[in-house]
């Protein structure tokens, strides 16, 4: 499911860690100086792939 930004409701390219803010790219450049302190929810996605798919091969030994 496709996370959506919290003030206009297209599908989010970025959140604030740690925290369930997410922003579109238009809305994140608009309320933020530097959108290279927000988190891209697909690097967030992938991370969270690599530690399920982790667990998944410890628990296959």
């Amino acid at each position: 499911m496709a996370k959506k930004c919290i003030i206009c409701g297209e599908e989010a390219k970025y959140r604030i860690k740690d925290s369930n803010d997410f922003y579109c790219e238009e809305c994140a450049e608009e309320n933020f100086d530097d959108v290279s302190v927000l988190q891209k929810v697909e690097e967030q996605a992938v991370k969270l792939k690599a530690m399920i798919d982790e667990k998944i091969s410890e628990e296959e030994e």
